[in-house]
């Protein structure tokens, strides 16, 4: 087991990130926890989010939520309410996708990504909201996606609830921005690291003879990859910390994180 770091830009802040065993999701929460932050952990994977919980030490809380379900969101804010009384800073990271076809995309896969993209940080924002105005303000960052500047193909419904997540945090920027809480969108292109995807993400399956091949030859993958062959999802904690560490005179509206 790891301490948190007793010091760091983030020291008594309380920090909750979702999706937070996975991918970016993952560095954003050691990183925040490196720096002094006490960090709560959620996502669906009560193993994966033990394990980290016991790498990251007793600065950090896992709580098993998905997101997409209003009440669990609802249970896990409670939670932190009850423990902690505030909140810091939100990270809405969790998101999933299902490349397909647009015509031959399964009801379910539909739900699916409108539940986890779009209607999870509309919940986890409505249960923050309370919380970031107990501590005198705070800092919302909803993860988007390079999705929403290049068009891909078969990814129309990840584009499209990506997009209302933009939506969402242009809004809730505007009325809660005299309160002094701060919502940047992060539109995050392709990041490289450990810990693979959501407990739910799928980038194959019977769709895949169809989608890879037509993205490789478009050029796609060359162009969102970059010529140095990608970010990791370390330089994304690294630009999640600036922007929760600005001035409060200063607010960042959007951020564009890609790999060139």
């Amino acid at each position: 087991m790891t301490s948190t770091a007793s010091g760091g830009q983030l020291a008594g802040k309380i920090v909750a990130v979702t999706g937070a065993t996975s991918g970016s999701g993952l560095a954003i929460a050691r990183r925040f926890a490196a720096e002094g932050a006490t960090t709560v952990l959620l996502a669906r994977g009560a193993d994966r989010l033990k394990a980290l919980v016991d790498e990251l030490g007793s600065d950090t809380v896992g709580l098993t939520t998905d997101v997409g379900d209003p009440d669990s969101v609802r249970s896990a804010f409670e939670a932190i309410g009850a423990q902690f009384g505030r909140l810091d800073i939100l990270i809405n990271n969790a998101g999933l996708h299902r490349p397909c076809p647009f015509e031959s995309l399964a009801d379910q896969d539909i739900l699916a990504q409108v539940r986890t993209n779009l209607l999870g940080p509309t919940y986890t924002c409505r249960a923050a909201i309370p919380l970031l105005r107990a501590a005198g303000g705070g800092d919302i960052i909803n993860t988007s996606s390079e999705v929403t500047i290049e068009i891909f193909p078969y990814e129309a419904v990840y584009r499209m609830t990506k997009a209302g997540l933009e939506a969402l945090g242009q809004a809730l920027s505007l009325e809660f921005e005299k309160e002094e809480i701060r919502v940047t969108t992060l539109i995050q292109g392709v990041a490289l690291g450990e810990g693979g995807g959501s407990t739910d993400w799928k980038d194959n399956g019977e769709h895949t003879h169809l989608v890879w091949p037509r993205l490789q030859a478009e050029g796609t993958v060359q162009r969102v990859m970059g010529k140095h062959g990608g970010q990791t999802v370390e330089s994304v904690a690294d630009v999640h910390v600036f922007i929760v560490t600005r001035p409060r005179g200063q607010k960042l509206d959007v951020v564009r994180a890609r790999s060139y």
